[in-house]
């Protein structure tokens, strides 16, 4: 029970200026191998958005019609499939985990969902992985869990590597998009928002 204790909080010890440790040997593409294993050992990996399909549909609905939309991050899910159908719009999937989904599909989206992943990416690829997302599109819809996950990587560490409150969240979002508005989150210690400003109430 101690070495599974430790195993637990090992990634998330205090580097003494607040920000989680993340050990020194565990680089990016190591991270995607270990999700991988998660992956083969859970079966269906990564449908956590399956459940946020009528919260995203009501952001989306904020900016609608659009013509394409890409799941960065997709798991398993299928919500973007969902979501295409819906709207009778194109839906792109990309997740580096899953060998099928690993490339982009596309440079360009109208709009894009990641949902439940940034807490997955190393703090010191964030900034990378976000460039990438708003070279994709400047709107994005983002859910991003707060605290520790219940599942453990093969390697004895906790699936959530980067564990931040919502402030940080969305002062690091708005960097990159300009906007980072606020709406209400599925579950408790989870935060969402979106980078399109609120929609013109009509007088």
């Amino acid at each position: 029970m101690l070495q599974r204790i430790r195993r637990l909080l090992g990634p998330l010890r205090d580097r003494g200026d607040g920000s989680p440790h993340h050990p020194p040997e565990r680089t990016p593409e190591e991270l995607i191998e270990q999700y991988r294993q998660l992956r083969q050992l859970k079966g269906r990996y990564g449908i956590m958005s399956e459940s946020l399909l009528g919260l995203i549909q009501d952001a989306l609905e904020e900016i609608l019609p659009v013509e394409s939309i890409l799941d960065y991050g997709c798991g398993n899910s299928r919500t973007v499939d969902w979501l295409a159908k819906i709207n009778d719009i194109n839906g792109f999937r990309y997740d580096p985990a899953i060998p099928e989904y690993s490339r982009l599909p596309v440079a360009k989206a109208d709009v894009v969902i990641n949902t439940d992943v940034l807490e997955h990416v190393l703090e010191c690829d964030l900034d990378h992985v976000l460039a990438e997302i708003r070279s994709i599109s400047d709107r994005v819809y983002f859910h991003i869990a707060t605290q520790p996950a219940n599942s453990i990587l093969p390697n004895g560490d906790n699936a959530h590597c980067t564990v931040r409150p919502a402030e940080w969240w969305q002062k690091k979002l708005a960097y990159y998009f300009g906007e980072a508005r606020e709406l209400p989150a599925k579950y408790k210690k989870r935060c969402a928002f979106v980078t399109w400003p609120a929609p013109r109430k009509e007088s």
